[in-house]
């Protein structure tokens, strides 16, 4: 519960919206789901969203734009239904249904999930191996998912517009794999792998959860297994800091992370030769 909330204010312009969230105790109100989840003292006033048009999907160039206030079911909605013609986009759909039931997904706006930040979320791992983008109002340029995650506290009070995801194209693929406690459960350690073939060049993104305390992109491995082809190199080259909790010691983690990507790995790069 919100304990110190007194007001809600429904602004009709991203104006009014920056001008409201500079003052003390105010958030927005991307859905709310957030803000239940995780209550906070602090919340005096909340800005309701809905007036700015941020709940379509768009596309812009090369990329998807997905407006915050989308709920994580039109994402992936939207995702799927262009999956066929661009394979990351339908990896984004499926990536979704590992981190909430639909049920959920119903009630979670895109703009909940970036503010939360689950750190074992597969969605942001994935986007994070995209290289998608994050535009906030005000900023002077979309920032990557690494650079929001690294954001702190300052997450709750910034104005995000939509996500930019890449459409790459129809040679292409998304894999994921984990450890868990059981197929359904959220991963203790999880890597995506995604890989696309632009003519004879082929390309590979990386990213792993529970391997870090956030999601943590690999470029430097999947540079090398670009170059070489040799997941043994890849593996080698992976940046870990895990943690060491009741889940599993920093041992058990970064040994689970060399498994998965090595699988991963496999996987999306078997599926676009």
């Amino acid at each position: 519960m919100l304990l110190n909330l007194k007001t809600i204010y429904k602004p009709g312009t991203e104006a009014e919206v920056l001008a409201l969230l500079t003052q003390k105790g105010h958030f927005p109100l991307y859905g709310g789901a957030a803000l239940q989840r995780h209550p906070r003292p602090d919340v005096e006033a909340v800005v309701d969203l809905s007036r700015l048009g941020l709940d379509r999907a768009a596309e812009h160039g090369d990329a998807l734009h997905l407006g915050s206030m989308m709920t994580l079911e039109r994402v992936r909605q939207a995702c799927r239904e262009r999956g066929e013609a661009h394979p990351l986009l339908g990896g984004l759909a499926r990536a979704l249904t590992e981190d909430l039931p639909e049920t959920l997904r119903n009630t979670f706006t895109l703009g909940d999930l970036l503010v939360e930040r689950d750190p074992q979320s597969v969605t942001l791992t994935l986007l994070m191996a995209l290289d998608a983008r994050i535009a906030v109002a005000g900023a002077d340029a979309p920032r990557s998912v690494a650079e929001w995650l690294a954001s702190g506290d300052a997450v709750w009070r910034a104005l995000v517009t939509h996500v930019s995801a890449p459409r790459g194209p129809a040679r292409a693929a998304v894999a994921f794999q984990k450890v868990a406690r059981t197929p359904a459960d959220a991963p203790i350690v999880g890597a995506v792998a995604v890989a696309w073939a632009d003519g004879k060049a082929r390309h590979t993104g990386l990213a792993l959860c529970g391997a870090a305390p956030w999601p943590l992109a690999q470029p430097e491995a999947a540079r090398l297994f670009d170059q070489t082809g040799d997941a043994g190199a890849a593996l080698d080259a992976l940046a870990l800091d895990p943690p060491d909790d009741h889940w599993g010691s920093r041992e058990y983690r970064a040994e689970m992370a060399r498994v998965v990507t090595r699988r991963a790995l496999a996987e999306a790069s078997q599926a676009v030769r």
